[in-house]
């Protein structure tokens, strides 16, 4: 029975993990549609900006341009300021920090930039403790039983990905394939 159990809480720990996948994708698909929103309506007050400074031209006074776009250009910094404040929404959803050397988009667990390699400080965490199962499954529970003895050691010999794949040299880290740093010791690829 305790087979079946573990089928049972295998499964469900699967459809948890897509249920908050699929709510993560669309509560950001939400977000990305309110920042284009908001970038429209930047748009339309960069219009309204450049009618009212060229029918000030037509009119040889552009001094009266200021008390008319004044209002508008502060508008615009406001909605600017919502758009970084989805936009760190995203990061937050995402797991996600900025390279504050290169801007380059990075994993929060990331310690160092692939890209430029700046060196992120350690994070705060400030989240109660993971429990932890410390059962260790037995050889019984989890053999897996084939006709060949070799099979799966011979699929993954082929796999394309396998070749292609970066290792960092120091630490053993998978790397990106644009990375010219190691994200987890810093370490150059280049070299």
């Amino acid at each position: 029975m305790s087979f079946f159990k573990k089928i049972t809480d295998s499964v469900s720990k699967g459809v948890t993990t897509a249920t908050e996948k699929a709510q993560q994708t669309v509560e950001i698909t939400k977000l990305n549609n309110q920042i284009s929103g908001k970038r429209k309506d930047i748009d339309k007050l960069y219009a309204a900006i450049g009618e009212v400074v060229y029918d000030a031209y037509l009119a040889n006074d552009v001094s009266v341009t200021e008390e008319q776009v004044k209002p508008k250009c502060e508008e615009i910094s406001a909605i600017r300021e919502e758009i970084a404040g989805l936009d760190a929404r995203i990061k937050e959803i995402r797991n996600e920090k900025d390279c504050p050397s290169c801007g380059k988009r990075v994993s929060d667990e990331t310690k160092f930039c692939p890209s430029c390699g700046h060196a992120f400080p350690p994070p705060v965490i400030d989240k109660e403790p993971i429990q932890v199962d410390l059962h260790v499954p037995d050889e019984s529970e989890t053999s897996v039983e084939t006709d060949e003895p070799n099979a799966a050691l011979e699929g993954d010999a082929e796999s394309p990905r396998a070749d292609q794949r970066q290792i960092c040299h120091s630490c053993g880290t998978p790397l990106y394939a644009d990375s010219h740093f190691c994200p987890a010791c810093g370490q150059s690829t280049r070299a």
